[in-house]
């Protein structure tokens, strides 16, 4: 007769990580966890985990030709599953992740790999804390529906697995859509959450709306040099006739989500006839750097944050040295402005070299 699982009640808006830490313990031991994610529950365990497949595929009764997904906690995590950061795979992963989307894309040895980055607190907090990825599935039998409850888990799967965090019903109570994204064009393999949305990218994409390189603009609060420099920049590269192949956005160190740039800003822009009114700012992310082919910062501090953020971005940004004329008048501004382009131009080879 199976052990019945350990149950752990778990807050999925504020989740105890002295429960997540044991469980991430057991993982670590080879242990098989079933874990709520904001779609389905999911099943799994760390993926060095001796024989993980194998009893994974036992538990849902699986044949061997269905491989199974990664589930990621950190952007990190990705680099340890050596994706090959195609624009395509960089331009769905920047949409959706962390999310309800599952993509298939390709890895640096030519094979082809599902990947998950959920957004549930509960599954990041436990894949984060084991420390790598994790091999998981939905937590269900491979002929019968997938589970949206703990109790739903416990109906199906009974004693087969070791502990269960439950806590309470998926959000969506969907599954993941799935996107492949290992050809030029993706394509929706299955419908699922947010699968409007994924449908409405993939149709953009399809149009030719997929940025070959993408470039990023750091500067503090992403208030007045990043963006004057995103404007100018974008400006620049639609007059080249580049702007479906070079996509420019912008972020701070230190930024809060959607506040308008500084009114002295947006009129300096403006008299060069750029409109920034639609502007917001943004905090600078691990997928944004992860996503981005250049770096722009505009001062060494600035530099420094995105490199002790994501070290490997040190090879990829460009200094400008720009002073910050927050709180100055619109004289400083017009020769911040002017300043942003002179040296924007005496980087504009590595700007807009495409290979």
């Amino acid at each position: 007769m199976k052990a019945a699982p350990g149950v752990i009640k778990i807050d999925s808006h504020d989740p105890d990580m002295s429960r997540i830490r044991e469980v991430a313990h057991a993982c670590k031991k080879g242990k098989v966890v079933v874990f709520p994610t904001e779609t389905v529950y999911g099943i799994g365990g760390s993926m060095s985990a001796p024989h993980i497949e194998q009893r994974l595929r036992q538990i849902k009764g699986r044949p061997d030709g269905k491989p199974f997904a990664y589930h990621i906690g950190d952007w990190s995590m990705i680099e340890k599953l050596r994706v090959k950061k195609t624009p395509l795979v960089r331009a769905m992963a920047r949409q959706f992740w962390p999310g309800p989307v599952t993509l298939v894309v390709p890895d640096l040895d030519g094979k082809t790999i599902g990947i998950r980055f959920p957004k549930n607190r509960v599954a990041v907090a436990l894949i984060q804390e084991v420390g790598e990825p994790f091999i998981a599935t939905s937590a269900n039998l491979s002929d019968k529906p997938s589970s949206h409850t703990a109790h739903q888990v416990l109906e199906q799967l009974q004693g087969s697995f070791e502990l269960l965090l439950d806590s309470g019903k998926t959000e969506f109570m969907l599954d993941s859509t799935v996107v492949n994204v290992t050809g030029e064009m993706p394509e929706v393999l299955r419908k699922g959450a947010q699968g409007v949305d994924v449908e409405k990218a993939v149709a953009k994409i399809r149009a030719g709306k997929c940025a070959r390189k993408r470039i990023l603009i750091v500067c503090t609060g992403n208030s007045c040099r990043s963006p004057m420099a995103e404007g100018w920049l974008r400006h620049e590269i639609e007059k080249k006739g580049l702007s479906s192949e070079i996509e420019v956005s912008s972020c701070g160190t230190s930024a809060r989500d959607g506040i308008p740039c500084t009114p002295e800003a947006e009129l300096v822009l403006r008299n060069r006839e750029i409109d920034l009114s639609q502007f917001r700012s943004r905090v600078c992310r691990k997928g944004d750097l992860w996503a981005s082919d250049l770096v722009i910062a505009m001062a060494s501090q600035h530099a420094e944050a995105v490199a002790k953020l994501w070290p490997s971005v040190k090879d990829k940004t460009i200094t400008l040295d720009v002073e910050d004329p927050i709180g100055m008048g619109m004289q400083v501004y017009e020769k911040t402005l002017l300043d942003i382009e002179t040296k924007m131009k005496q980087s504009m080879h590595r700007i807009l070299q495409l290979d």
